[in-house]
């Protein structure tokens, strides 16, 4: 005779459960169509990013004299020095038409000519990009030239002549505290797309299973067997787990991917920041996922999840746009804010403005702030999963004093 007790076989039912979630979950197309493709938009979008950077670019100007040539050869090197890999070659031409000819034949690309003391860059039929880097440097290899000319006709050095006229840009800081503060900015942005995506794909997910089950009364059937709480539970550390795994393959992936891009040295800053995401994800999404689940439990049919919801996606929405777009003293405010703090922290650990002990501070007021989500929204799936016959308010749910066990 077995010498358990009833509490101790029901104690363990939430692994039953959470076990059904995970492997209901790992044979549906829909969720690994679409963890495979994130993963794959991930690869790609580094390996685009990879043969953009690195792809060099000829562009051919056609000249009518030495001077031309010069000019060109100089914009050469000005383009070389600030590291662009394009490449400007002179293409020499005996006159306007012959060069016409030329750049109607693909044999050039622009016309670069004098005419008197104005230089003309040409197209064939539209006129260069102001933005190209060619445009760019040839308009520096004009401006250097026609300055050495000036100062060699005034009898002065173009160093002299020069002497004030330039503006530098920089900051009060270093290069690096410029590089993490870009950095900080694209990895809060990425950040938040991830956990908000995640939470709407899984929590519709968590909603439209509890509406189903209490739609084809087969939560009735259930909760004869297994303590609500433990149904619950299990609900949520299912897709907890499935969540989670899905985020560490996707950054995992990114982190790898960056290893190989043209940003590696980025890769040291961004994976301490990367690593406390995931424990920000988890908590996050556990204090969320209840509540989740509680809108699922007050909607009466699958139509209604949109509307029981939609309160829990604004104000998970406002949160998360906070994170994001916070800067100083408000991003240090947000960074203790739950759900916003899973942006927020991570975007100053980059940047170096956050002390050891900060988000350990702001995981313990997330993990406080999930505990009470946890209690409200199994207080409200407890009273509501039962009621049938339509939509039930949120007051009239956490009034309800028909509680199942």
């Amino acid at each position: 005779m077995s010498s358990t007790t009833p509490d101790e076989r029901t104690g363990s039912l939430w692994q039953i459960v959470t076990g059904r979630e995970i492997s209901a979950k790992l044979h549906d197309k829909a969720f690994i169509t679409s963890t495979i493709t994130t993963l794959l938009l991930v690869i790609v979008g580094f390996a685009v990013s990879i043969l953009i950077t690195g792809r060099s670019q000829t562009t051919t100007v056609a000249v009518l004299d030495d001077q031309g040539a010069a000019v060109v050869s100089a914009a050469q090197q000005i383009g070389k020095a600030s590291g662009s890999n394009d490449t400007l070659e002179a293409v020499r031409a005996g006159s306007l038409e012959q060069a016409t000819r030329q750049m109607d034949d693909g044999g050039a690309d622009l016309l670069l000519q004098r005419s008197g003391d104005q230089w003309r860059l040409s197209g064939l039929k539209s006129a260069p990009s102001q933005t190209s880097t060619s445009t760019q440097a040839l308009t520096q290899a004009v401006a250097a030239t026609s300055i050495a000319g000036n100062a060699k006709a005034l009898g002065v050095s173009p160093e002299r002549l020069t002497a004030g006229t330039t503006l530098q840009l920089g900051t009060l800081g270093s290069a690096q505290d410029s590089e993490k503060q870009g950095a900080a900015t694209v990895l809060g942005v990425v950040f938040a797309i991830l956990f908000y995506l995640s939470m709407i794909i899984f929590g519709y997910a968590i909603a439209n299973s509890v509406v189903e089950e209490k739609q084809s009364r087969i939560a009735e059937i259930l909760l004869t067997a297994i303590p609500s709480r433990q149904l619950l539970l299990g609900k949520i550390l299912g897709n907890t787990v499935l969540a989670l795994g899905q985020m560490v393959l996707i950054v995992g992936v990114a982190l790898a991917g960056l290893s190989f891009s043209p940003w590696k040295e980025y890769l040291s800053m961004v994976t301490a920041p990367a690593l406390w995401f995931l424990v920000y994800f988890v908590v996050g999404f556990m204090a969320l996922a209840c509540l989740w689940a509680a809108a699922g439990a007050l909607a009466g049919r699958s139509e209604d999840v949109s509307s029981t919801s939609m309160p829990l996606l604004m104000v998970v929405m406002a949160v998360y746009f906070y994170g994001m777009l916070a800067n100083g003293s408000s991003q240090v405010i947000a960074s203790y804010i739950p759900v916003a703090s899973a942006i927020a922290m991570p975007t100053r650990l980059v940047t170096g403005a956050a002390s050891w002990w900060e988000p350990i501070v702001s995981i313990l007021v997330s993990l406080v702030f999930s505990a009470f989500t946890i209690w409200a929204g199994e207080r409200i799936y407890r009273r509501a999963i039962l009621q049938t016959g339509g939509k039930i308010s949120l007051k009239s749910a956490w009034r309800n004093a028909d509680v199942v066990r």
